[in-house]
């Protein structure tokens, strides 16, 4: 299997406020690298939705035999 990533909290004050951000990464020390390079992140625009894909299901299947049909092509 490949690596298995976790999901950490890094806490910040702003304008007089406490905010979290949620950074997912194989460990405290990854995540720790990915908070520093924020430093380069781009604005891409607001998210106006959040889609949610099901890991288990009907649609994974589906999902699933078609990769492999593609795949042997």
């Amino acid at each position: 299997m490949g690596v298995e990533f976790k999901r950490y909290l890094f806490e910040y004050r702003h304008d007089g406020s406490e905010w979290g951000i949620e950074i997912v990464a194989s460990s405290p020390a990854d995540a720790r690298e990915r908070l520093k390079a924020l430093t380069w992140a781009r604005y891409q625009g607001e998210i106006k939705a959040k889609v949610v894909i099901p890991s288990t299901g009907l649609l994974v299947g589906v999902a699933n035999r078609l990769g492999r049909l593609l795949h042997r092509r």
